[in-house]
């Protein structure tokens, strides 16, 4: 067996070192601001691909036949790249998608791991749907698989961090700088999770062991989760659904409860081995778990049907739509299996295979135009509108705007030249503040200086600032880059100041921009920029500001530079904080490390 398992092991290595790299300059490039991160349409598919299917195929070596094995890699290959490709496609300017939304690689991930499992079942039993008992042989091997080198990898990442924290107390920084520098850092990752799944392949008794002694505990769980869905049910019958109804979110913890019992009564029945023998208490908690779950989900079904008559399609509705109608698939297949007689619960097996399959339709058409929620919800919103379910004065064009990407962007476009004046007027007010009214990519240094006034009166802003392509800049953590530097707008005018913060001799730019209500100032928010090997980036912000006259008073000079652990200004009686902007916005007044 060594023999065989040597150049199985080179080769997932090989296979995870070509990953760490490959992910790495897809990083490179991401960061500096290179081809091919400079087409998001390639970009996002690249990184989709680079992420699952060398995990795929090490998975596939060896436990699947090559020509099956090249087949799904394809195939595996273009799903995920399409996927991929419509998601950052779909979003609004395309350069705000650099790579798929988490949501996507989430789905991507459930995807792949389940068709991967039907697939090598399906080519061990040489048939195209395997036999039960196999599938759930190796799909739940595969899953325990995953969890042991997610597991690894935790572990390897925690003796990491102690090792750069030991060497940092010495004195010896550059040990963390080199490991934790991403050329290094990602290959390492993807080296140890090759390594950590050959282990476990070749670990075959350990890996059914440990998923023998899983699947055992989690079947003694299935009576308590089964006592608690009947009393939860019964007390209803008391408190009825509005106390449901209060928490906003019912039928997601709903959909997670059925999950959860599914998963349960799959534990206890295993692979349907008569020589399985369950004691009577497991038995009783399985037949009344698959006779629940059809309660639960329809509970959950008519919760989103309220919100959806009430508010209409949204996004979240649409996917927690899509969770129940999987979720009732199931249920449906479990209450019968809890009532036909013969073997128990063995109408589940071929259930279980129809559901399985149903789900990866249901998750695909997510991702697709056919199913896609953001298409649908803007659709949908938009029909609310045109047949009076809401007014022109209360429809939320800002959902259009900042959810509703490419399809948002081309509803507010039409909505423009709407007969009705308060749609029209609302629809062009909201798509100019949005940040749709112009393309980052024709913004010009003219452009750049009219929406800039610098202070005091008769400065100029640095030449290189206003050459700068703000398009192909990084927005800072807290948020979004002023829109004073990528959208011509009156409503986007920024102010700016020149000081220098860190004492290095050179200055940076304060710029402030103000938020406005109906022309009438109400806030305000500042970023730091420095210049960095030519480049101006967003180094800082300003936290703790308290009011329009400071506001005034920084843009008139009328400020002190407090050095202390880090820095912070002084105008008036207040002193405000500049902090890094790789921390997020934490808000006022709490306290934080400053510009070093």
């Amino acid at each position: 067996m060594g023999v065989d398992q040597k150049p199985r092991s080179l080769q997932r290595l090989g296979l995870g070192l070509a990953q760490g790299l490959v992910l790495s300059a897809l990083y490179f490039a991401f960061d500096n601001k290179v081809f091919p991160a400079t087409a998001p349409l390639l970009f996002a598919p690249l990184i989709a691909v680079a992420l699952f299917i060398p995990i795929l195929l090490s998975h596939g070596l060896g436990n699947m036949r090559r020509q099956t094995l090249i087949a799904w890699t394809i195939a595996a290959a273009v799903i995920v790249a399409g996927l991929a490709f419509y998601d950052v496609w779909r979003a609004w300017p395309v350069s705000h998608g650099m790579v798929p939304s988490p949501r996507t690689l989430a789905i991507c991930a459930v995807f792949v791991f389940v068709a991967h499992a039907l697939v090598a079942c399906g080519d061990a039993d040489r048939r195209i749907v395997a036999r039960y008992p196999t599938l759930f042989d190796l799909a739940w091997k595969l899953g325990v698989q995953l969890a042991i080198v997610l597991c690894f990898l935790v572990s390897f990442w925690i003796m990491a961090r102690l090792g750069i924290a030991l060497f940092d107390m010495i004195g010896l920084t550059g040990f963390g700088h080199v490991i934790l520098h991403p050329s290094i850092a990602i290959p390492l990752t993807t080296i140890a999770a090759a390594a950590a799944l050959q282990a476990t392949d070749t670990s075959d008794d350990l890996v059914r062991s440990v998923r023998s002694l899983a699947l055992s505990l989690l079947s003694w769980l299935l009576p308590v989760i089964a006592t608690i869905a009947l009393v939860f049910l019964v007390s209803l019958v008391v408190t009825g659904l509005q106390p449901l109804w209060a928490t906003r979110n019912a039928a997601l913890l709903l959909i997670a409860a059925a999950a959860v019992m599914v998963i349960y009564i799959n534990a206890a029945y295993q692979d349907g081995d008569p020589a399985h023998r369950l004691p009577h208490v497991l038995h009783v908690a399985g037949t009344l778990a698959a006779g629940l779950l059809i309660f639960l989900v329809w509970i959950a079904a008519y919760a989103v049907w309220l919100r959806v008559t009430q508010y209409g399609w949204t996004e979240d509705r649409i996917l927690c739509a899509a969770a129940v109608l999987v979720a009732g698939m199931f249920a449906i297949g479990y209450l019968i299996a809890a009532v036909l007689p013969g073997p128990w619960l063995k109408f589940i097996e071929r259930w279980n295979v129809y559901g399985t399959f149903f789900f990866l339709i249901v998750l695909f058409v997510l991702c697709t135009p056919l199913g896609d929620p953001m298409r649908i919800s803007v659709a949908n919103q938009l029909w609310r509108l045109k047949t009076g379910a809401v007014t022109a004065k209360n429809f939320d064009y800002d959902y259009l705007a900042w959810r509703g990407g490419r399809f948002g962007r081309d509803a507010l476009t039409a909505l423009k030249k709407s007969s009705n004046p308060t749609i029209a007027s609302a629809a062009q007010r909201t798509r100019t503040i949005s940040h749709l009214a112009a393309a980052p990519e024709v913004f010009t240094a003219k452009d750049i200086a009219a929406s800039i006034t610098i202070h005091p009166a008769g400065k100029s802003l640095p030449a290189s600032f206003l050459a700068q392509n703000w398009a192909t800049i990084e927005a800072p953590a807290q948020g979004h880059l002023p829109f004073c530097l990528n959208t011509a707008s009156p409503t986007n005018h920024c102010d700016a100041i020149e000081v220098d913060l860190n004492g290095d001799g050179v200055n940076e730019l304060i710029l402030v921009w103000t938020f406005q209500v109906n022309g009438v100032p109400q806030s305000w928010a500042a970023s730091v920029f420095q210049l960095d090997e030519g480049k101006w980036r967003a180094v800082a912000y300003l936290m703790d500001r308290c009011g329009l006259a400071e506001r005034d008073d920084l843009l008139a000079g009328k400020f002190k530079l407090i050095a202390s652990s880090g820095r912070s200004l002084e105008i008036g009686q207040h002193e405000i904080r500049i902090v890094p902007s790789v921390e997020p916005y934490q808000g006022c007044p709490r306290s934080a490390p400053l510009l070093e």
